[in-house]
């Protein structure tokens, strides 16, 4: 694990996309269990490459996950040729709109830019199929066969005994500082229900970019990027009561998947949404969850709403659980790749 970060660190210094820990994980890891009952293991080659491999059939499968390197794209080439193994590209993200989002960083878009106009002209040609949990991305590679798959939920465990008569009312928002522009427009609306509400409390990973939104303070953590292990284990033991989720309806954040969703079920909490595209096919509003325009009004609004019902605001939060579990079935997803050996 020291090892990928140092290399994950040595692409970032030079500019290349790093290594999609994340990705990996809640699209294939997660699944290690399920997909060893079905007699199909995991292996790792190069540097941002899966194999998953049918012992049963001795069929492979070789996912690229998001990226590649140079010495990737030799080791799919050859194991292609000398193996007749399938491989699949998997895609989280709508990379052609980040591409034109002048909102994000001008380092993020340009390691995007040397991606696509680069390495994936490359693997482009390997491939017998994309993944993506989006249409809106699988419309932009219409060579190739694709398959729209959201990630596999998080077990989340059900407990919601942080909901008997807390002290304190926990939020968060779980973006990174990659994500701080969606969270700068509303954030004044989060910090007018913090200061009605001296109960309330909110945990960001936003960093110091969180400091120049709300300061933080006895109602405000800033946490900073974490290392995805890391973040995993330690996301696995919160408990939050209300899980933000304000992402702007725009192409980029129409593209992605409902990660958010699961996460939030994951930490026992009721979410706040946006009224983009992977939110509006999974949340019923005021059942599992409450869709808000991308305001600041709307946001103070709707953690009011849910900070004055608390009874109210468990029910989502035990409804997010109930749905997470049916929309992420591990069982479905496993499902998924098979159809592509």
């Amino acid at each position: 694990m020291i090892l990928d970060y140092l290399r994950s660190a040595h692409d970032h210094a030079l500019g290349r996309p790093k290594t999609a820990f994340p990705t990996r994980y809640h699209y294939i890891e997660v699944l290690r269990e399920e997909l060893a009952r079905r007699n199909i293991g995991i292996s790792r080659l190069g540097q941002h490459c899966l194999v998953l491999t049918d012992w049963t059939t001795n069929r492979e499968l070789i996912v690229a996950v998001r990226y590649t390197t140079d010495r990737d794209l030799r080791l799919l080439a050859g194991r292609k040729q000398k193996r007749g193994s399938r491989i699949a590209f998997l895609i989280d993200d709508d990379y052609w709109a980040m591409l034109e989002d002048d909102k994000l960083r001008p380092d993020y878009r340009a390691r995007l830019d040397l991606f696509l106009n680069g390495y994936f002209n490359q693997l482009n040609p390997l491939l017998d199929a994309v993944v993506a949990p989006s249409q809106q991305i699988l419309a932009r590679l219409p060579n190739l066969p694709g398959i729209n798959m959201q990630p596999a939920h998080l077990s989340p465990s059900g407990d919601l005994s942080h909901f008997d008569n807390p002290d304190r009312i926990k939020m968060v928002f779980l973006g990174t500082s990659t994500h701080g522009t969606d969270f700068k427009k509303v954030a004044p609306g989060v910090d007018a229900a913090l200061k009605a509400n001296p109960r309330l409390h909110l945990t960001t990973l936003l960093g110091k970019r969180g400091e120049d939104l709300i300061p933080s303070g006895p109602q405000v953590t800033h946490m900073g990027d974490i290392f995805f292990p890391r973040f995993q284990r330690w996301l696995s033991a919160q408990r939050f009561h209300i899980g933000l989720a304000p992402y702007e309806p725009n192409p980029v954040n129409d593209g992605r998947s409902n990660l958010k969703f699961h996460q939030h079920a994951l930490v026992g909490a009721a979410g706040l949404y946006t009224r983009t595209t992977p939110f509006l096919e999974c949340v019923e509003e005021g059942r599992n969850g409450l869709i808000l325009e991308h305001e600041p009004e709307a946001w103070e609004k709707g953690v009011e709403q849910l900070t004055e019902a608390l009874p109210k605001c468990q029910d989502i939060a035990s409804n997010t659980i109930e749905k997470c579990l049916s929309i992420g079935s591990p069982d479905e997803v496993v499902g998924g790749w098979q159809m592509l050996f």
